[in-house]
């Protein structure tokens, strides 16, 4: 998950790898037993310089597997809804390092969400706070530092966001939010169809949600047959995760 290939150091020149982390092993224990996980990719390999034990926790995959399969896999795994905004979020990433002189990119940070798909084929929405620690003499990076936490709880109603922290002049911190619309899907869903939605998130069943509605029982299976439909879901628990992930819900 690095579409950073414009700023990638070395990738045109037959970069050399930089060496694996090697993490205090008290530090990997903790994280081992976390519910975050961090990875390190080189960017003049392409390849993960480092993936935590944290991620099995996380999202059920395992580390080795996880690791060798590499960045590009692991886009792979972010929802569909969400992966064209995923790359729109590092074409942003990029035009943010170019705005800034070389030698203070090191100093930016950025934040972003998305949703990822866990082993078991649900999905979480996870925060990604990355940076780059390993930058060439011309300021391009040679490899970033991602720590990943799940968010999916908060029930943050827009799926993919972006922040940009960058210091100022006086010593502070500037912090940009910028959010990007994720799915065509949610844009087609009629008003009757997301009041349904709303009614199903809150427990209610076809029956009473025809009753509230004065509407018949019919019409509203149609609707949440139609629901379904359009949010890809295979049931009401899915449909409710996904109209929360795209802040309908």
């Amino acid at each position: 998950m690095h579409p950073l290939h414009d700023l990638a150091a070395g990738r045109d020149r037959g970069g050399t790898a930089l060496p694996p982390l090697s993490p205090d092993l008290a530090f990997e224990h903790l994280l081992a037993h976390s519910h975050v996980y961090c990875y390190s990719v080189d960017y003049q390999t392409g390849r993960f310089r480092y993936v935590s034990p944290g991620i099995f926790h996380l999202l059920g995959y395992d580390r080795e597997s996880w690791q060798f399969s590499g960045p590009l896999e692991a886009f792979r795994q972010v929802h569909p809804d969400d992966r064209d905004c995923v790359q729109k979020i590092y074409a942003e990433i990029n035009r943010e390092l170019l705005r800034h002189d070389p030698a203070l990119r090191g100093d930016l940070s950025f934040v972003f969400t998305c949703r990822m798909k866990t082993r078991l084929g649900d999905y979480l929405h996870l925060s990604h706070h990355l940076s780059f620690p390993n930058l060439d003499h011309r300021g391009r990076p040679l490899a970033d530092f991602t720590l990943v936490s799940d968010i999916t709880a908060l029930k943050v109603p827009q799926a993919c966001q972006l922040q940009i922290h960058s210091p100022t002049p006086d010593g502070s911190t500037h912090c940009k939010i910028l959010s990007f619309s994720c799915t065509a899907a949610a844009a087609e869903l009629t008003r009757r169809e997301i009041e349904i939605l709303k009614l199903v998130a809150q427990g209610l069943d076809s029956h009473a949600i025809a009753r509230l509605l004065f509407i018949s029982y019919h019409t509203v299976c149609t609707h949440r047959k139609n629901l379904l439909r359009k949010a890809g879901a295979k049931s009401p628990v899915e449909l409710v995760g996904w109209g929360r992930g795209v802040g309908v819900v």
